[in-house]
């Protein structure tokens, strides 16, 4: 087996999804730390008025590529942009662009993806299923292949309890062509009215049109080299290209967030079961290492998950979100940050109505008195829906094995590759949740991060929050008796 340097030295790469969070990560973690790559090819589309070439502009001006700018700037010219589509035929890609990439394209990361939970069946199926056909399409006349990587989710079997490093029909059983030619021919309102009749235990379109991609991914083993790395709940970076490093608030990271700033007072799951998170530089350098076992006739799996190596549960995430999010305060904060989990759904929805909408509608009214326009209900209903379309994951318990960590154990030992981080035994969880926090602030509130900043709200709202219990509950015992 070639050592990581040597499989990447002169490689020409195609990086889909590479505006990303993921797939951002992985480019600058591939210019890093590989610079004997030739080229990474991305695709760009137009958007929000801006042309590909503004958007390419302002993409390698990201935080991300800090340190490149900084150090290495030069390797940042290795970067290729073309201007595509997804989700068009052919990617979009003019024929000039599309000789190039069958022509010298020897690794492809297909990273890709609709994650949006609630996504139109129609618009899932067209990223995830069929963009993903698409590009094993255009790999067979790519005559330098030498290693397709896809990223799938850990979450594409949600009705196994004990998912491994395989590939399983999916549930219920669908063929992916009909799925496909359906996809085609039926009309999007019709086929998107489809989806919870044949879905079946999956919890959102996202899990349903990714397990259906794996299924695509299988069918063409035998004449392409694939692996699979399926990522459980990525949240921020441990290390790489910085501690903290965020720059979405989906998933945990909004629900975090949400928590620094107190508006969170009740979050509908099951506080004693594992909450599966992976750092996404260890997403990243999983992908990276998988890359390099990608043969043809066999898929080999990698469940980048942390549930089974270092598991941490939802209350001990809670307590330490709660823990780092009163020490360093946010200058948003809103609330003294604290909340309870809560299985019942009734109970859930009341704690809502009381604890999110009743105080949103209060700080509201004020807000017109100050003739502001800056509205909180309107948020406090935007998190409902997220928790809503989150439930499964914060009520329910997978079991994600990963002997592939084995391999990289392997692969690496007796390599100068110690940049390539994959031992998440390592990881603890008390500081990295402290990195995760100031990330927060850093990266997505914009704020300078300042060691005292704030304490003195937070002890303000604290005994606010303190006198409003007490008061409450001495007008309930005076009401009842």
């Amino acid at each position: 087996m070639a050592e990581p340097e040597d499989f990447y030295k002169d490689a020409e790469i195609f990086v889909t999804g590479a505006t990303g969070f993921v797939g951002k990560t992985l480019l600058e973690k591939l210019l890093w730390s590989f610079p004997q790559i030739a080229h990474i090819y991305m695709l760009i589309r137009e958007k929000s008025g801006q042309t590909v070439a503004q958007r390419y502009q302002d993409f390698v001006q990201h935080t991300i590529f800090e340190r490149l700018r900084t150090h290495y700037p030069e390797r940042l010219e290795k970067l290729v942009y073309l201007k595509g589509n997804i989700e068009c035929d052919d990617f979009g890609l003019s024929p000039t662009d599309r000789h190039r990439l069958c022509t010298h394209v020897q690794i492809i990361f297909h990273s890709a993806a609709t994650v949006r939970f609630n996504e139109r069946l129609k618009v899932a199926a067209r990223v995830n299923a069929i963009g993903t056909w698409h590009l094993l399409e255009l790999c067979k006349e790519m005559p330098e292949l030498k290693s397709f990587v896809y990223v799938s989710t850990a979450y594409c079997n949600p009705g196994r309890k004990f998912v491994d490093e395989l590939i399983y029909p999916t549930l219920p059983p669908v063929n992916w062509k009909m799925f496909v030619d359906c996809t085609n021919k039926i009309p999007d309102a019709y086929f998107n009215s489809l989806a919870n009749y044949i879905k079946g235990p999956h919890p959102n379109t996202y899990t349903f049109t990714k397990s259906i991609a794996e299924q695509i991914v299988n069918d063409y083993k035998q004449c392409i080299p694939i692996v699979i790395v399926r990522p459980s709940i990525v949240t921020a970076a441990h290390r790489e290209p910085y501690p903290g490093w965020i720059d979405n608030i989906q998933g945990i990271t909004g629900i975090m967030m949400e928590i620094g700033k107190g508006t969170i007072s009740s979050i509908l799951g099951d506080k004693d079961i594992i909450c599966d998170i992976i750092p996404v530089d260890f997403v990243v350098n999983t992908l990276i290492l998988m890359a390099q076992k990608a043969t043809l006739g066999r898929v080999y799996i990698a469940n980048a998950t942390s549930g089974v190596t270092n598991p941490i549960t939802w209350a001990r995430l809670g307590c330490l979100t709660l823990k780092w999010s009163r020490i360093y305060p946010t200058k948003r904060i809103l609330m003294y940050p604290y909340f309870k989990y809560r299985k019942s759904f009734m109970l859930h929805e009341i704690a809502v109505i009381l604890l999110h909408y009743v105080p949103a509608l209060l700080m509201d009214l004020l807000t017109l008195l100050r003739q502001k326009r800056k509205f909180v209900l309107p948020i406090a209903k935007k998190f409902r829906q997220a928790c809503l379309a989150g439930r499964t994951f914060s009520l329910n318990e997978w079991i994600f094995k990963n002997q592939s960590r084995y391999y990289f154990q392997e692969l690496l030992q007796g390599t100068p590759a110690p940049h390539l981080t994959w031992n998440l035994e390592t990881l603890d969880y008390d500081n990295y949740i402290r990195e995760f926090v100031i990330g927060i602030q850093k990266y997505l509130h914009r704020e300078r991060f300042q060691t005292n900043a704030s304490k003195w709200k937070v002890t303000r709202l604290y005994w606010t929050w303190a006198f409003m219990h007490i008061f409450l509950t001495l007008l309930v015992v005076y009401c009842l008796f």
